[in-house]
């Protein structure tokens, strides 16, 4: 699922008062388009009559103008440091078809259905995880935790491997050494952004 699609999922459930846990917590895209729908959808109508609104515009462009500058300076900083941790792009890059979600319409019941929690899967040792998110570039795995360790191998996007030891902190990264392909290496959990790169599989 592109970046479109989730903040376009986000957006969807935030209108249908339906949260899904998992996307909200790994999906950067997702969560943008719920927490900007959520609050759009909580400002009154009557407040863009108000008189006076030219100058509350004007005043919230320029606050808008000077967080994008502050947050645009964070944000390279951050990207420069997840650029070590992921290779160029790799020339088997496994693409998956995900399919579209179809949105149910909301329509009342005479006898409502309890809705079942969702199965949250999490990372863990012997288990599997897939390479998401990286842009069509390899997942780097070193040699040992952290970012001064020496690359050993490459992981393509698309990729299933297998967990065989973690989590370990370092560098402010979340560390597991998988197994792919390849061989083995230590790949970070995710981005300083939240961006995931090791999705949990069944």
């Amino acid at each position: 699922m592109s970046s479109e699609d989730m903040y376009e999922r986000g957006v969807a459930d935030a209108e249908r008062g339906e949260l899904h846990p998992f996307y909200y917590q790994h999906y950067y895209h997702y969560r943008r388009g719920y927490d900007q729908a959520r609050r759009r959808m909580r400002r009154p109508f009557w407040t863009t009559l108000l008189p006076g609104r030219h100058a509350v515009l004007i005043g919230g462009a320029t606050l808008t103008i000077a967080l994008i500058v502050i947050i645009g300076g964070i944000w390279r900083n951050n990207e420069k440091t997840d650029a070590a941790l992921l290779a160029m792009p790799a020339t088997d890059t496994v693409v998956t078809a995900t399919a579209r979600p179809t949105r149910t319409p909301l329509f009342p019941t005479a006898t409502p259905e309890a809705t079942p929690e969702p199965v949250v899967v999490t990372l863990r040792v012997n288990g599997f995880a897939q390479v998401a998110n990286t842009e069509g570039r390899a997942l780097r795995g070193r040699a040992a935790p952290g970012l001064k360790a020496p690359v050993r191998v490459a992981f393509a996007e698309g990729e299933r491997v297998r967990i065989l030891e973690g989590p370990v902190l370092a560098d402010q990264y979340i560390w597991w050494r998988v197994e792919g392909r390849a061989g083995t290496g230590w790949a970070a959990q995710q981005s300083l952004e939240g961006v995931v790169w090791l999705i949990p599989v069944e």
